[in-house]
């Protein structure tokens, strides 16, 4: 896991290739790709293009198990999507979190604003998501932007690690496009691929917005065995000086994981355009949960990993709201989210 702050930007900076080459390995890319483009009701060439990678290898974040907890959610939207089940898609509960995307609605229009009086003033319209799952947390986006704002004509754009996802996010745009006429929806690329590793293939500087609703922890990242909820509370409150060392570079490791997907957001962002990441959680020996980071590590990172210098960030522009204030969802209330704008 480790990396250091010059290889983290290093890869960040790292050129996406043209999107308009296409060879003959690209061509018959994926599964994915391949299945959708003839079901897509609206052309990506007219658009943002690019195209979908072959193989994207196995995620840093992909060990004992972690994805296991998205099978049963996984398995269940992609039956619904193999027969064109859509119609309560938004009301069906997923993850362990036990909120549906429409109860998450009701929570993202608490910063909607963020995206709405940027759009507003902007020429384009599209929003990229990271880690974008079935796609439907964008899409809440997408109504709300609608009906707070009348803004209309999103092109949405996304990747997931979880290849059935990412088929169920394409069927499903496939068929919204055509339900919801009043959004004007168009859909441009989702597709499979590691959200630490987007510019391999994904535009630099190309989205009016980079978002994503979660960013999914390294589970253990020291190999410690300690992944348990009780255990690990007792090593944090430990006051062996061993024990004390390992959670602070246990921290340390989770700090890099979040840098290495925000660097990569950020370089997909357009100059004047604007990063949001969703529900971030606090350090796990502060809250428990899978672990994140502290609200006031955003602005230390912004300096530390160059992003003020080297991608374009303005330190100025940081935000950050609460996920959750009115605490309705058990573990959902120690969450926040965060706003960055690149300079033009």
């Amino acid at each position: 896991v480790k990396m250091t702050k010059r290889k983290l930007l290093a890869s960040a900076l790292e050129p996406s290739p043209p999107a308009a080459e296409v060879t003959a390995e690209t061509e018959t890319s994926t599964e994915i790709t391949s299945q959708t483009s003839e079901e897509n009701t609206v052309d990506p060439a007219a658009f943002l293009d690019y195209i979908c990678p072959t193989n994207i290898g196995i995620a840093i974040n992909d060990r004992d198990g972690f994805f296991e907890w998205y099978d049963d959610d996984t398995a269940q939207h992609a039956l619904k999507a193999n027969n064109s089940e859509f119609e309560g898609f938004l009301d069906e509960e997923y993850g362990s979190w036990g909120i549906t995307p429409n109860e998450r609605k009701a929570l993202n229009a608490n910063w909607i604003h963020w995206y709405g009086d940027h759009l507003l003033h902007s020429e384009s319209r599209t929003i990229y998501e990271s880690a974008c799952g079935t796609g439907l947390t964008l899409f809440t986006i997408i109504q709300l932007l609608y009906e707070q704002y009348n803004i209309t004509g999103i092109e949405a754009f996304g990747n997931d690690y979880i290849a059935r996802d990412v088929v169920t996010a394409n069927r499903y745009y496939d068929w919204a496009v055509g339900h919801y006429p009043e959004l004007d929806l168009r859909k441009g690329r989702i597709c499979r691929g590691d959200s630490t590793n987007l510019t391999s293939f994904v535009p630099t500087n190309a989205f009016d917005i980079v978002m994503t609703g979660y960013i999914d922890p390294i589970d253990d990242p020291l190999h410690l065995g300690i992944s348990d909820d009780q255990k690990h509370r007792q090593w944090c409150k430990s006051k062996n000086e061993t024990k004390q060392a390992l959670m602070k570079e246990e921290q340390e490791e989770m700090n890099g994981w979040f840098a290495l997907w925000a660097s990569q957001m950020i370089s997909l962002v357009k100059p004047g355009g604007i990063v949001i990441i969703e529900s971030i959680s606090k350090p796990r020996c502060e809250v428990g949960d899978w672990g994140g980071v502290s609200k006031e590590w955003w602005a230390q990172a912004i300096r530390e990993y160059e992003w003020d210098t080297q991608l374009g960030i303005d330190p100025a522009s940081l935000d950050i709201i609460d996920f959750d204030p009115p605490t309705h969802y058990n573990g959902l209330q120690d969450r926040y989210n965060v706003k960055m704008t690149k300079r033009k």
